[in-house]
């Protein structure tokens, strides 16, 4: 009342007083919530958003692995390691694009330069998706300490830059997340290598295996998709990374010819760069026990198709070039 009572006697609105604290209060809310929320994101030490920040911050392996959750889950980053004589971190994350694994790679390179970069691509991947922008909000912690992928995230949406002078803002999709990866229980979860960053599924599929259409017709394509993944060839080629763009296996018959796979063909063929597509190798079609789900091989499957990955690797040109240049595996 007595801080009411000194506005009236300076002539001050009293409303504008009550917005002015208001503003004041929220600001102080923002700053130390939001402090919170950072401390205890960048405390984890293990799990997804870990697994996160360990590839954009510290990971200096030889061989990455760069896609979504048919990355993390296909690629066992043991047997690359194993057989390829080289470190393998696998920096894939579920229900990502080549937005999130642009980001990544941008952050890599501002450290060292990998050897040998393996993009995992995805069935539709150049389809235009709203929800993908959506997803770019994975990447807002890590805004203000990596300069480097600003244009990606503002891509999320023209205010981005504005949004995030909240100190909450690049946390508050992810409570639920943070709060499970500080728990004890997420620490002690089997089957989980963060430090390789390949995530086994251990489910046996045992349905039939669907049709599914494909219409090179079908859906609109993402421009700045496109671009990112002609930028990610052509920096390959600047750095001398040896780059791969592998499809993986998924329990699906396609009907018909998908736009993105086409056209990543194409960009793959016209810029020398090797390009495998393994979504309908029968070798996987005749086992559903290879699959966790329609889309994902589970740990059995996964041991299978990365052997079979790193044989195709071990009679391609560009391993070839590695090793007759002495700096083999």
């Amino acid at each position: 009342m007595a801080f009411i009572h000194k506005i009236k006697e300076k002539g001050i609105p009293v409303f504008l007083a009550k917005t002015f604290v208001f503003l004041a209060i929220l600001i102080v809310l923002d700053f130390s919530i939001g402090s919170i929320l950072k401390y205890f994101y960048f405390r984890q030490e293990s799990g997804l958003l870990y697994r996160t920040t360990y590839s954009l911050d510290s990971t200096r392996a030889d061989f990455l692995v760069l896609g979504s959750s048919t990355a993390n889950h296909h690629y066992d980053s043991k047997i690359f390691e194993k057989r390829l004589g080289v470190p393998v971190y696998n920096t894939g994350r579920d229900a990502n694009t080549i937005f999130y694994n642009y980001a990544i790679f941008q952050s890599v390179l501002k450290r060292y330069v990998p050897k040998i970069v393996l993009l995992d691509f995805n069935v539709g991947e150049f389809k235009l998706d709203p929800n993908n922008y959506d997803r770019i909000s994975s990447l807002l912690p890590y805004y203000k300490g990596h300069p480097e992928i600003h244009s990606i995230i503002e891509l999320k949406s023209p205010y981005e830059e504005y949004k995030l002078l909240s100190k909450i803002y690049p946390f508050n999709s992810l409570l639920f997340t943070i709060a499970v990866g500080i728990t004890d229980f997420n620490k002690s979860r089997e089957q989980i290598n963060d430090e390789n960053g390949y995530i086994p599924l251990t489910h046996i599929w045992n349905e039939k295996i669907p049709t599914e259409a494909a219409d090179t017709a079908a859906y609109s394509l993402d421009s700045n998709k496109i671009n990112l993944l002609k930028s990610f060839i052509e920096e390959c080629k600047n750095y001398d990374i040896q780059a791969y763009i592998v499809i993986s296996p998924r329990f699906i018959k396609y009907s018909g010819k998908d736009l993105s796979v086409e056209l990543v063909r194409k960009i793959a063929d016209e810029s020398n760069i090797s390009f495998y597509d393994y979504s309908k190798d029968p070798v996987f079609w005749e086992h559903s026990e290879y699959f966790a789900d329609r889309m994902h091989l589970n740990n059995t499957g996964a041991a299978i198709f990365s052997n079979k990955v790193i044989d195709t690797i071990l009679q391609s040109r560009e391993y070839l070039h590695i090793r007759n240049g002495n700096d083999s595996p």
